[in-house]
């Protein structure tokens, strides 16, 4: 069995764990990451200045020892295991469901 088999077969994508979980063991995202986030556009503008105090639309949560990055609104959620699909996600879907 491949690696790439491997791990398909342990993650099937989409699959994470549930809302409440995630949010329960929600961490801060380290500078690096949230850097990234930044300058990938991936931010809510709900701020009465955007460009002042821009809002990251992605964050992290760490269950059973596993990182998963989340975006969400208040419709729909998606996670994923790295931040850059997380960043994807959500500038393919979750940006059109605020």
């Amino acid at each position: 069995m491949t690696e790439l088999q491997k791990f398909a077969k342990a993650y099937v994508g989409g699959k994470g764990p549930k809302f409440k979980v995630l949010k329960r063991f929600k961490v801060p995202l380290s500078p690096e990451e949230r850097a990234l986030v930044m300058a990938r556009g991936a931010t809510w503008n709900n701020h009465p200045d955007p460009k002042k105090n821009p809002i990251p639309a992605v964050w992290k949560s760490i269950v059973n020892g596993k990182t998963w990055y989340v975006t969400n609104t208040h419709r729909a959620y998606n996670v994923t295991p790295t931040l850059k699909g997380t960043i994807n996600r959500y500038h393919a879907y979750i940006k059109g469901t605020a």
